[in-house]
């Protein structure tokens, strides 16, 4: 009995199932040439003169070079405009509208004039407040009630033990609902803070 050998022929990796197996699939991809030729032409800028430094001024100024779009009084600056432009006289605000800087708001707040009206009964009081009941006369209602700032009562009085005890118990309730990871993050967290401290 003769034993039939039937002989399989190999196909290329790359290869689709539907195509003969000389004819490859090639995997490159490949930008169309719409793509290319769109990309191209945004990317050509028209050279200007403005796009450098110009040959006659030998020091730093500004270049200003808005994009092209509808014209508008508003684009270039007054600073930009010749004194004899028309376009002084469009815009609001101006000298030519007859509107002097002076009417014009400030640009920063005025600075706050500074009272010494509190003697040292008002501020041995705000000291008996604060070490009497610290929850309830607080830096903000102190200060509302004296007519002074809260920084100024932080530096008459510091906090009373009172609070500070208070504020501890509070925090140590709170890290007792914390769980193993969550303590861990903290104390990883402060590690990494003295790390800071010693430039590591």
């Amino acid at each position: 009995m003769m034993a039939s050998f039937v002989t399989v022929s190999r196909r290329p990796f790359l290869c689709s199932p539907f195509l003969p197996s000389f004819e490859p699939v090639s995997l490159e991809f490949r930008r169309s040439q719409s793509s290319y030729r769109r990309t191209k032409q945004r990317l050509r800028v028209k050279p200007d003169a403005s796009f450098g430094p110009s040959s006659d001024k030998t020091q730093d100024h500004i270049i200003y070079n808005p994009p092209s779009s509808s014209p508008s009084v508003y684009h270039t600056p007054t600073k930009f405009l010749p004194p004899d432009d028309a376009r002084r006289n469009l815009r609001p605000n101006s000298s030519a509208t007859g509107q002097n800087v002076e009417d014009l708001p400030a640009a920063f707040k005025s600075a706050t004039e500074k009272r010494y009206h509190l003697t040292p009964s008002d501020v041995l009081e705000i000291r008996r407040l604060r070490l009497s009941d610290p929850m309830t006369w607080s830096r903000g209602k102190l200060a509302k009630r004296f007519d002074c700032s809260p920084i100024f009562i932080a530096q008459v009085c510091e906090a009373s033990p009172q609070k500070k005890e208070i504020q501890r118990q509070v925090l140590e309730a709170v890290q007792s609902r914390w769980g193993a990871k969550r303590r861990m993050a903290r104390e990883d967290r402060k590690l990494r803070k003295d790390a800071w401290g010693r430039d590591e």
